[in-house]
């Protein structure tokens, strides 16, 4: 469809929305797993490192793979790369539901993070494809609320299936959602023109695919490792060194894999550090909100998903609502909407308490939807924009690689945030109250500390009479810990609130 830029094509909404369920699933993996823990724990007889794993194969392999994958599906085809990954992705759910043991879930993990990062990038470069200019703000719109919803509400249909099933149904529904959207997408969505004479980066690649691992990798594990251990120095020591090679060969060869002339321009460049800061609360915000709603409140894993939903309605609401606005005004004034929502939703969380009234509550994670839902398909909207379709598939790759990173930073510095003053809070609770505890007790605190999410079952293995005097005093650490990571939050949103119009000032009007 060589001229889809010029006429609209017949199908162009079917072929949207069968792209969007079939990327639905990809952005419902990114957040299932934070309620189906517990079972897989369960089942599976898992040690604390594997669950870890579990969660992080899935991003790490999205990280390391979104570029090269955006980069291949520019030059074969990027429908190619969308089937082929579909596919693979529903085999690899229907054997991590299967699994019988943790190794072989977390290596279908892996498998999952390499091919969701194919169908990301090669699906946007396709809505592109597939829409004249003046419509790609109303379908890139369509295709967030939909991919958005799916990871808003992935904790919501884990904490359902685990309770009504069990958490291998959280994989096993993947594989419906993908037939339909297969069937959906066949005959509507048309390959991209190959681009023949450019050749793929092999010695690029050698250098950038351990180096983002490495780098991702550090950050994910520096608060267990220890930001002065010497092998957190170093894995990043050698990504770094990787990641500087790499941009030394980029600049000399004929066809990069990153042509980091995209930096230049500064509508794109101001959406990178909103993607640093949107993925940041992201990552941060989606698995702090179900601990403070399960572990705090004692909510029912189905009732903090159901909490949770003001987040997944405004994201399926919003975008909608404003693509036609984006097409006409342009998307920058409603990704600085987003950028305050943001800081909103982080300053309301800071004054969450264990009994806040459920309005509130619902409120400051509403907040939090809307920031999310007035950015994420505008600021895809503005950041491919200014460049050729052709090049769509590498520019998001880029943008959503800068996202996840922003993502793993988040989790890693709020993260320690988070344990400080938790820790602090308890010690000087502890000693405050006089409170003595055995070595055995002292290591269930240690436990609590680190993994809150099992303080229910934790508790229990405390000295008979120690619960009752514990867990009011946990809440509390717990809370001291969340609204330090709610202000790392606030302050990193406010500085791109800052940053983002500064920068992108007289590239806007361009773009």
């Amino acid at each position: 469809m060589a001229d889809a830029q010029d006429r609209p094509y017949d199908k162009r909404w079917r072929a949207l929305v069968g792209i969007s369920i079939l990327c639905f699933v990809v952005f419902v993996d990114f957040t299932v797993v934070n309620t189906i823990l517990p079972g897989i724990q369960r089942d599976l007889r898992t040690t604390n490192d594997q669950l870890q794993w579990v969660m992080n194969a899935f991003f790490l392999m999205l990280v390391v793979f979104m570029v090269t994958n955006g980069r291949l599906g520019d030059i074969y085809g990027r429908r190619k790369a969308l089937y082929l990954g579909v596919v693979v992705f529903a085999i690899a759910s229907f054997v991590a539901g299967a699994a019988p043991s943790a190794e072989v879930l977390i290596a279908c993990r892996f498998v999952q993070g390499i091919c969701g990062a194919a169908l990301l990038t090669c699906s946007i470069g396709l809505v592109n494809h597939h829409f004249p200019e003046a419509e790609r703000g109303r379908a890139l719109a369509v295709f967030m609320s939909v991919t958005g919803f799916g990871m808003a509400v992935g904790p919501l249909i884990g904490g359902v299936l685990m309770s009504a099933l069990s958490w291998r149904w959280a994989f096993y529904v993947n594989v419906p959602v993908v037939v339909v959207g297969f069937l959906v997408a066949f005959d509507a969505v048309i390959e991209t023109p190959p681009q023949t004479g450019e050749k793929v980066d092999w010695l690029g690649l050698a250098f950038l695919t351990p180096g983002m691992a490495g780098l991702v990798v550090a950050i994910m594990k520096a608060n267990e490792w220890g930001w002065a251990s010497p092998l957190f120095l170093a894995t990043a020591a050698a990504a770094i060194v990787l990641l500087a090679v790499f941009f030394v060969i980029e600049r000399r060869v004929a066809f990069p894999i990153i042509d980091f002339a995209l930096f230049g321009n500064r509508v794109f460049l101001a959406c990178t550090v909103v993607a640093l800061t949107l993925g940041g609360f992201i990552g941060l915000g989606s698995f702090m909100a179900p601990q403070y709603l399960q572990t705090v409140r004692g909510e029912a894993p189905y009732v903090a998903g159901l909490m949770l939903l003001p987040i997944s309605a405004l994201v399926v609401v919003v975008p909608p609502l404003i693509g036609r606005l984006a097409d006409e005004h342009g998307p920058m004034r409603f990704i600085a909407l987003g950028q305050v929502g943001l800081v909103l939703s982080a300053l309301a969380q800071s004054f969450f308490a264990p009994d806040s009234a459920v309005p509130f509550v619902l409120f400051g994670l509403g907040l939090f939807g809307l920031g999310w839902g007035l950015q994420q398909a505008t600021a895809t909207l503005a950041a491919t924009a200014p460049f050729p379709t052709a090049r769509a598939s590498v520019v998001i790759g880029v943008l959503y690689s800068i996202w996840n990173v922003g993502s793993s930073l988040a989790l890693a510095i709020g993260g320690l945030i988070f344990e400080v003053l938790d820790k602090a809070s308890l010690d000087a609770a502890l000693a405050a109250e006089a409170i003595t505890l055995t070595d055995a007790d002292r290591q269930v605190v240690a436990s609590l500390l680190s993994d809150p999410s099992q303080a229910t079952t934790a508790l229990g293995a405390l000295t008979p009479g120690l619960e009752e005097k514990i867990l009011p005093l946990f809440r509390d650490a717990f809370m001291a810990g969340y609204h330090g990571a709610m202000w790392y939050l606030l302050i990193t949103c406010a500085i791109g609130a800052v940053l983002v119009p500064l920068i992108a000032r007289g590239g806007a009007r361009s773009a």
